[in-house]
């Protein structure tokens, strides 16, 4: 045989191994590459099968910052008087949203417009009839009538943009042709935490970030956690739990630099989400840069800079109230000097860049005063107004994603006095005038006009703007400007400024005799003016209308609190607490009553909830140390006499509250040290004085304290207790004659003080009193 057996070694299969051998030895690079192709080709095949059964990517369907414990539509399907099937706003959503109806099956010749937003774009403080998407529905018919024009405005109050990206989700399912998008006065008013956000590098947060985009991704996170959650673990109520509603006003709000940068970083992917979501849905979008009042609005709470001293502090208020008192004269110089100086103390208080502002108005130098105005606004610690970040990412997205942008901000900027919007402008820090309303409305408008959204007829002029926005407000009656004005002096309640909210509250209650909202507030400005009588039918007034109002109840047992009616005015606090035992005042007042009757373990109980619910009311801490003293806990007093102090160390009281609880702790050196700490803050305020009396007292030297009761006749000459001591001191002095006389003082100033008329009885039973 001339070659080799069937089985033996030959060519052919020598070059298989051959073949076999070069394979394994491929290099590594192209190895790898062939890996990754397969993988991504793999995984892509995963993709495109998913995306064909409709799995859609977390990022489309959930928030990666928050979750939320539950959701209800905004719509549902109901039918037209006509019989024609249309979707509504739920009943249930009526207390956020305007009451809002359109076509179920958009008509051919249909053009469906959603306006999302806030209580702007809600229309606060009137409704949907002279909001702007209320102006826009007026006018497009009338500009271009060829198109049957749905404008849906779908503004919740007090809605931020993570809540609005939800609504967007829905609102994609209902045809929709574009998305007018106003938001970013609201992203720091409701509670919420980015803790393990933070906590996680930046590297992961955007490789996370990004794989949320992935089907597979979102598909493996619902099988391993049932729904796509948020990656950052903060879950938020069904319905806005804001702030403000929770606490008093905006006390419950602090600085926190770190926060403020997280919720800027949410509102950037709430925009850009909700973007995404439209755009899916086939939508245009238009977004709006949101405006606010610099001028007419002070600030919502200032703090002061991290780090400040006693001393700097008492430099800081000695030279913002001589400022006050100069421009109060007239003086505006000078008031720009001493603010001036008050703020190279300290740069980050609110309220003294607005008094800054306003005095360089005073001058005439309009642009630093509008640049102090701005400065007000970002370091106000409550942001209630878009902050210029906020603006500037609205600005952002809309030039990333070359979408369409009505600048509002700058548009008043250019229109209002000397650049500087204000009262010109807004009813209150952010919701436009009527006028401001109509005047968005048009800008939008012509908005459209320009992206050929609407084609405007040939009869159409400007003029038409001014025709049909007249006529739409000449049909809202009294009753509605009374409400606008109750909404109005809700605001300027929670911002602190009583004065200008009890007077629109006053007169929104006398054309709304049947609005509890109406009726509870003129309580509460009544009882502001120590008008207690006519007070409480007001509050009854709002009770008989909603028998569950909690602020009616508090109000209407505060009453009672002030006829000395106890037991009356802590049964209305138990009715308000059970109906929300959530509600602060309402824990607090109870435990006031309860004190006051006695009750002090179910005091404790009511002070301990009310602090659980809000930590930072120094109060509520007081009281509770007022209620364990009188149980006997003396260092359980100081503990939180000392928390108090800690939430409001520039206020000369709590120094003063503290270094009392001290001496009856023993502690006579550091009650000393608090009541010069009060004095340092205030040279004049008398319990500081007094205290330190006590503290001489305790001590037994009692030709000090009497020295130190001199001083503060000096601030208070007549102050009772002041004279009635110094008639004590007298006697263990040795010096009838001046106890005499300062008890006569006491009993000239307070008749009734029956301490000094027992103390006057004694010594004239005695031999020092007959000397």
């Amino acid at each position: 045989m001339s070659g080799p057996p069937p089985n033996a070694p030959g060519n052919g299969q020598r070059v298989t191994t051959s073949r076999r051998n070069r394979a394994v030895t491929l290099p590594a690079r192209r190895k790898l590459l062939y890996g990754a192709f397969t993988t991504v080709a793999f995984f892509g095949l995963v993709e495109l099968a998913l995306l064909a059964i409709g799995v859609e990517p977390a990022s489309r369907e959930s928030d990666p910052w928050v979750g939320f414990s539950g959701q209800s539509r905004l719509f549902i399907e109901s039918t037209s008087p006509s019989g024609q099937p249309i979707l509504v706003t739920a009943e249930n959503r009526l207390e956020f949203f305007n009451r809002q109806s359109f076509l179920r099956d958009k008509p051919p010749d249909g053009y469906r417009i959603f306006c999302l937003g806030g209580s702007t774009t809600y229309g606060h403080p009137y409704d949907d009839r002279t909001s702007f998407a209320g102006f826009l529905r007026a006018f497009l018919p009338e500009i271009d009538p060829s198109r049957q024009w749905e404008i849906v405005n779908a503004g919740g109050i007090s809605y931020a943009s993570y809540r609005i990206a939800v609504l967007t989700r829905e609102l994609a399912q209902y045809q929709p042709d574009l998305f007018i998008i106003y938001t970013g006065h609201n992203e720091f008013l409701e509670d919420r935490t980015y803790s393990s956000l933070i906590d996680t590098p930046e590297p992961i947060r955007r490789a996370v970030g990004l794989a949320r985009w992935s089907r597979t991704f979102s598909l493996a996170q619902r099988i391993l956690r049932g729904t796509p959650a948020a990656p950052g673990g903060a879950t938020l109520p069904a319905e806005v739990d804001a702030i403000l509603d929770r606490a008093v006003g905006p006390a419950a709000y602090h600085r926190d630099d770190g926060w403020r940068a997280q919720v800027l970083a949410h509102f950037r992917s709430a925009l850009r989400q909700i973007v995404d979501i439209a755009r899916d849905a086939g939508a245009q979008v238009v977004l709006v840069v949101p405006a606010g009042n610099l001028r007419d609005c002070t600030p919502f709470k200032s703090e002061h800079r991290d780090g400040l001293t006693t001393e700097q502090l008492r430099e800081f208020l000695a030279n913002f109230r001589a400022a006050e008192e100069a421009f109060q004269a007239g003086r505006l110089a000078e008031a720009l000097n001493r603010i001036d100086r008050a703020l190279q103390i300290d740069p980050r208080h609110a309220a003294a860049h607005y008094f800054r502002g306003r005095v360089l108005i005073g001058t005439g130098d309009t642009k630093a005063a509008r640049q102090a105005l701005v400065q007000a606004r970002e370091q106000d610690v409550c942001p209630l107004r878009a902050l210029e970040a906020i603006q500037e990412i609205v600005r952002d997205v809309a030039a990333e994603g070359k979408i369409p942008l009505i600048d509002f901000a700058a548009l008043v900027d250019r229109e209002a006095e000397d650049g500087i919007p204000g009262a010109d402008w807004f009813l209150d820090h952010v919701h436009p005038t009527i006028e401001g309303y109509q005047w968005l409305a048009r800008e939008l408008a012509d908005e459209l006009i320009e992206i050929n959204v609407v084609s405007a007829q040939p009869s159409w002029t400007s003029d038409g703007f001014q025709r049909v926005g007249r006529h739409l407000v000449d049909q809202i009656d009294p009753r509605d400007h009374a409400a606008a004005l109750r909404n109005v002096a809700k605001v300027l309640s929670w911002a602190g400024k009583v004065d200008d909210s009890d007077r629109l509250a006053l007169q929104a209650a006398a054309h709304l005799p049947d609005d509890a909202d109406a009726q509870r507030m003129a309580g509460f400005a009544m009882l502001r003016h120590n008008q207690t009588a006519e007070a409480k039918p007001r509050f009854e007034a709002a009770l008989r209308i909603r028998g569950d109002d909690v602020r009616a109840l508090t109000g209407l047992g505060e009453v009672y609190t002030r006829f000395g009616q106890h037991e009356a005015a802590r049964d209305c606090f138990s009715r308000a607490v059970a109906a929300d035992p959530k509600h602060v005042p309402a824990q607090y007042n109870l435990g006031n009553s309860l004190r006051i009757l006695g009750q002090l373990e179910e005091a404790e109980a009511a002070y301990r909830k009310a602090i659980s619910l809000a930590p930072d009311q120094p109060d509520a801490h007081k009281n509770l140390g007022l209620v364990l003293f009188a149980q006997g806990d003396v260092q359980g007093t100081v503990r939180h006499f000392e928390t108090a102090l800690a939430l409001e160390d520039h206020v000369p009281q709590r120094h003063a509250d503290l270094g009392y609880v001290l001496i009856d702790a023993g502690q006579q050196q550091r009650a000393e040290t608090e009541f010069q700490a009060a004095l340092a803050l205030d040279p004049s305020f008398v319990p500081a004085m007094f205290g330190r009396a006590l503290v001489c007292e305790k001590q037994g030297d009692w030709s000090r304290a009497s020295k130190r009761l001199r001083d503060a006749l000096r601030v208070a000459p007549n102050d009772v207790n002041v004279h009635f001591y110094l008639a004590r001191y007298a006697i263990q002095l040795g010096d009838p004659a001046t106890a005499k006389s300062e008890l006569e003082t006491v009993l000239t100033l307070d008749p009734s003080h029956a301490e000094a008329r027992r103390l006057r009885a004694t010594m004239a039973t005695t031999k020092l009193g007959r000397e």
